[in-house]
């Protein structure tokens, strides 16, 4: 029965090839629409959350000549060297502290020093041994301590094989670490000791403004003891001549800043799916009325009406799969060029693209566009298939 049903369904559509094609592209621009910002949003969320999570630092502290924004800061690998005293370390720690740890940055230079790196990157020194949270991060096996000529690579860093260039000194890649949301997955790490040698080797002396690479940091990260207020700290160290983030507070802005953003979306988004259900409708009823002669021959020869509306759900189910499909795929991939040109440009923390995330908002595109179509042709068939035979040929097309 089933078999037979789906020979006179796939008959039917390719004798209406211009029809269908109207329901298939109707389909297909509300889904589009739907999965595009549906995963573009979720990236971004789960970003947001996942480096709340994997962020341990209630406080971030900076020098003042940073020209990155405190989002920049934080969520990007923007590479920019800004130094300063290493022993305001030494004065962020009080009662409210649990660990103060320093990091101190560099940038690739892709012109020279580096043969696999083609944009600048910021390098972080890291004392691998104090900086605990870091080596939680890592994928697979452990790493006690970063030797001289180690690196570990952030998650978005791309670079093949397990050997290149930093600054003019080879390098072997022995780790690779989770996706963090944070500055962590566009960085390249390296033991803090062997990234102020490379400092003094490769750039010139004014470019620490006259000091030692070994007097400086660039950032420090606080942990505060549980139950400690964080905006109370932040004010027992109001004499620190630094600029001083709480981690929370900027993740409140970014989660914000993306929430407004994706609601404007999601109206569009919502606009342009009732226009396609209305077209998809439109189209249904007018594929229906065409076709009342046929409905009304087959139940004249004794077809059932359960029979006759099966037809139609497969033929409209059918068109709509191969639609929800290929706008699922095409809306996974837009997401994945929306949210490339995102992290470049403003700087948003974004998870990973895991098999689960996919296949979730894949089936979700799918099951949206068999149920819309479904759904837009329930009443115009049953319309159709209720008339008696006679009222159905009398009005159906020649």
């Amino acid at each position: 029965m089933w078999v037979t049903f789906l020979e006179i369904a796939w008959k039917n559509i390719t004798r209406r090839t211009k029809v269908m094609g109207s329901l298939f592209f109707c389909v297909l621009a509300g889904v589009f629409s739907v999965v595009l910002v549906w995963s573009s949003y979720d990236v971004s969320k789960k970003g947001t959350e996942l480096s709340r999570v994997r962020m341990s630092a209630d406080v971030m502290v900076y020098p003042y000549e940073t020209e990155l924004s405190d989002v920049s800061m934080l969520y990007s690998g923007i590479a920019q060297s800004v130094y300063m005293d290493a022993g305001i370390a030494e004065q962020l720690s009080n009662g409210y502290v649990e660990k103060v740890v320093s990091q101190f940055y560099l940038q690739t230079l892709p012109t020279e020093g580096c043969c696999t790196v083609t944009k600048e990157m910021r390098l972080v020194g890291v004392d691998w041994e104090e900086d605990v949270t870091i080596r939680s991060y890592l994928k697979e096996g452990k790493i006690d301590g970063l030797n001289m000529k180690e690196v570990v690579l952030g998650s978005n860093v791309d670079i093949e094989g397990d050997t290149t260039l930093i600054l003019n000194m080879p390098v072997q890649i022995v780790g690779v670490l989770e996706n963090t949301g944070t500055y962590l997955d566009d960085s390249i790490l390296l033991s803090m000791e062997q990234l102020r040698q490379l400092a003094k080797v490769n750039f010139p002396p004014n470019y620490f403004q006259g000091r030692a690479p070994e007097e400086l940091i660039t950032c420090a990260l606080v942990e505060l003891k549980e139950g400690a207020d964080p905006q109370k700290y932040i004010e027992s160290i109001e004499g620190v001549e630094a600029r001083k983030v709480l981690v929370s507070s900027t993740a409140d802005t970014v989660q914000s800043e993306i929430s407004v953003l994706f609601r404007l979306l999601a109206g569009a988004v919502l606009v342009i799916l009732l226009l396609c259900i209305a077209a998809l409708g439109s189209q249904i009823q007018s594929l229906v009325h065409s076709r009342y002669c046929e409905i009304g021959y087959l139940r004249s020869i004794g077809v059932r009406q359960s029979d006759i509306y099966k037809m139609f759900v497969i033929e409209i189910g059918a068109v709509a799969a191969a639609a929800g499909i290929t706008a699922s795929i095409m809306g996974l991939i837009g997401a994945e060029f929306v949210m490339e040109w995102v992290r470049q440009y403003m700087t948003l923390p974004l998870a990973g693209w895991s098999s689960q995330f996919i296949a979730v908002h894949f089936c979700g595109g799918v099951l949206t566009a068999v149920g819309i179509s479904v759904i837009s042709a329930v009443f115009p068939i049953f319309k159709a298939v209720g008339m008696p035979p006679q009222e159905a040929m009398t009005r159906g097309e020649i």
